[in-house]
């Protein structure tokens, strides 16, 4: 009774992102042969442990990480999405950043123009004559040419950003990520027939296959959602098109 006491107190000790790739293995079919092959490594024993019961971290190495996100992206009849792979990473992803940073240099990203964060906002300021190069880098997690920078006007996002402050954005389709629900998102309305062209800054909150685009503002003018179902056809005019990943402010 002791020696299987002890067993199963050992078994427990395995940490739930060791279990986690584990799982992932399992989804995509792979074996650790295979994954440590397309990861640049000579032989499965090179990353055996992370798979073993007997690893007990709580996170799993940023390197690591960082390299095995090329490998299992979209693998397994049920895809595996960035997102799963980097729930294994430090809590902290400033290390996978820094790890990933050999392999992918810094790029300085372009500002595209301005958006109103919660109000629509002729969109003039944001196609190709009005784009300036800036000495700001993007997100290392995601592919440079995915993101670029625009800058708030107003003061109806004041909760997150302030008049003047660049967002880092995401193009959903170019990155191929998913929204969800709690996103700091851009979003485009076509009036007129495709003739004007509007954009601004809101939370998408999901409630009863409804999506609410929500003002992040202080500010009493600025309480209105924007009612969005992605099921409506009426509602193609209005698209969500980027991921807001943070804030950045200028000291001058």
């Amino acid at each position: 009774m002791t020696h299987w006491i002890d067993a199963a107190m050992e078994t427990n000790t395995q940490s739930a992102p060791s279990a986690q790739l584990v799982e992932l293995k399992d989804r995509s079919g792979l074996s650790i042969r295979a994954i440590a092959r397309a990861m640049g490594y000579q032989n499965a024993s090179s990353i055996q442990r992370y798979f073993s019961p007997d690893y007990a971290k709580p996170a799993l190495p940023a390197d690591f990480v960082a390299k095995l996100l090329p490998v299992l992206i979209g693998k397994g009849e049920r895809p595996i999405s960035r997102d799963d792979i980097l729930a294994l990473a430090p809590t902290s992803l400033t290390d996978l950043e820094a790890a990933s940073a050999p392999s992918r240099a810094a790029v300085a990203l372009d500002l595209k123009g301005q958006v109103a964060a919660g109000l629509w906002m002729e969109a003039g300021l944001f196609e190709t004559d009005a784009i300036r190069e800036t000495s700001i880098a993007g997100d290392l997690r995601f592919p440079s040419e995915s993101q670029y920078l625009l800058e708030i006007k107003g003061e109806s996002l004041n909760r997150i950003a302030q008049d003047g402050d660049f967002i880092l954005c995401l193009d959903y389709l170019e990155a191929g990520i998913e929204m969800k629900s709690g996103d700091l998102v851009v979003v485009e309305r076509s009036r007129d027939g495709g003739h004007t062209i509007e954009r601004t800054a809101k939370r998408v909150v999901r409630r009863n296959g409804m999506i609410e685009l929500r003002p992040e503002s202080d500010d009493p003018r600025f309480q209105e959602p924007v009612i969005f179902d992605e099921h409506d056809e009426e509602t193609t005019e209005v698209r969500i098109i980027a991921k807001i990943l943070s804030v950045i402010r200028q000291i001058v």
